[in-house]
């Protein structure tokens, strides 16, 4: 098995060495559908309840959402970073890294600090995924995506890649579809993975149970937690501003819209929060 020589000299900002036990990275589109953030963040939750550390590269989209299911659960995660250890890229993410080091996990980077955003950088970032985990996932990929980068890289590190199926009409199926037609593992819940963990949850075929933030399961109320009076169902909140109001921690901030979008009640969007119709369902249009 060969390795990686950029895992050598690795900046960390957090928890580090990171901790024993098994390192599972679920990676994907950063334009996915509802139905691939909602796999990731449910599979992230369900594999940090279980004992896994869950990496991702903080990206929008699969990664972002793999992050909050970890967060959400209670769990710790680690963000790999095509940048350097102290920029933050997406900006919009930087809520997202803050909490991610207030519940214990890390920012890691091979780039010297003050890195920017460099397109020649993320397939790299996407190789040391894969040398820092023992499988990866692949939630949603369209042909090229950088997610069937790092399932190469694991590949060539004699390491599993799985995959989860998708929809046949959607472009960001093909990539999945792929990796399951030339043998990837399928993914249809955390015991799939555990399983070629060599964990001994045996392997069910029930599907993924879907996370609340789809609109299915709503249990919050507007009464539940003083938060949601602060936010419109039109006008994305900022999260810094949220806190600022609210004069509460970022983190703790962060926490409770997590959960508040778990449970349906909260959505981001616009490059902040709103707050959903009785429901769930997509925000209302601006007026």
């Amino acid at each position: 098995m060969s390795s990686l020589p950029e895992l050598e000299g690795l900046r960390v900002r957090g928890r580090w060495p990171l901790p024993p036990g098994h390192r599972v990275a679920v990676v994907g589109a950063r334009r996915p559908t509802p139905y691939g953030e909602a796999v990731a963040e449910r599979l992230a939750g369900d594999l940090a309840q279980l004992g896994v550390l869950v990496l991702s590269g903080l990206a929008l989209g699969i990664d972002g959402a793999a992050h909050r299911g970890a967060l959400a659960a209670g769990g710790c995660t680690a963000a790999v970073l095509g940048t350097g250890v102290d920029v933050i890229y997406p900006r919009s993410h930087s809520g997202l890294a803050e909490q991610i080091l207030a519940q214990g996990g890390c920012l890691i980077s091979q780039f010297p600090d003050r890195t920017p955003p460099q397109r020649a950088n993320f397939p790299r970032r996407n190789g040391t995924i894969a040398g820092l985990v023992d499988i990866v996932v692949v939630v949603e990929a369209g042909l090229g995506s950088g997610a069937l980068i790092t399932a190469e890289a694991a590949l060539s590190l004699g390491k599993p890649v799985l995959a989860v199926p998708g929809s046949v009409f959607s472009p960001l199926s093909v990539g999945c579809h792929q990796l399951l037609r030339d043998g990837a593992g399928l993914v249809q819940n955390a015991r799939d993975v555990v399983a070629e963990l060599g964990g001994d949850l045996a392997v069910l075929d029930d599907p993924l149970q879907p996370p609340a933030s789809l609109g299915l399961e709503r249990q919050s109320e507007l009464g539940r937690d003083p938060l949601l009076a602060y936010l419109s169902d039109s006008l994305p909140a900022e999260v810094g501003h949220l806190a600022a109001r609210l004069q509460l921690p970022l983190s703790e901030t962060i926490a409770r819209l997590s959960r508040l979008e778990l449970e349906g009640a909260v959505r981001r969007w616009g490059g902040g929060y709103v707050r959903l119709p009785r429901g769930g369902g997509r925000p209302s249009a601006r007026r």
